[in-house]
């Protein structure tokens, strides 16, 4: 059932950007898991994007850290970035491409084939090919 459920949830919603860079990821390595695939990108995902809905950024901020409640929504949506990042450390999974075994020459062609799916046009800073790109190598090595 939750297989179903999470389905439907992208099909009536849609998914953003990490969602079609980490499928391209599993496209060109296997060895990577989605959820791994999204864990590398969303701390750079986050950065490129956090301006752009603030307060969606701010709710997620607020929702893992309860000290951003008395933050201005701007505040709160600039240090969710952070709070992620601490999440993903914490639970052991601060990864990167590097570290699954992706080489930059994967990094590149992931790069170049991420706005294949339409879920780039989602999120809610439309990016460019260099902006994924850009995005990607500055996961490459953590």
């Amino acid at each position: 059932m939750g297989g179903r459920a999470g389905g439907l949830c992208i099909a009536d919603a849609g998914v953003t950007l990490p969602h079609g860079i980490s499928v391209t990821v599993g496209g060109y390595c296997p060895q990577v898991m989605h959820g791994e695939a999204l864990a590398v990108v969303y701390p750079e995902f986050t950065r490129c994007t956090y301006a752009h809905a603030v307060k969606q950024f701010a709710t997620m901020g607020r929702i893992l850290d309860l000290v951003l409640d008395d933050e201005s929504a701007d505040v709160a949506a600039a240090k969710s970035c952070e709070v992620l990042d601490e999440l993903l450390k914490r639970v052991g999974m601060w990864l990167s491409p590097e570290g699954l075994g992706v080489s930059q020459d994967e990094v590149e062609l992931i790069g170049d084939h991420s706005q294949v799916l339409p879920d780039y046009r989602n999120n809610p800073r439309v990016t460019t090919w260099d902006d994924i790109n850009e995005l990607l190598i500055k996961n490459h090595r953590r």
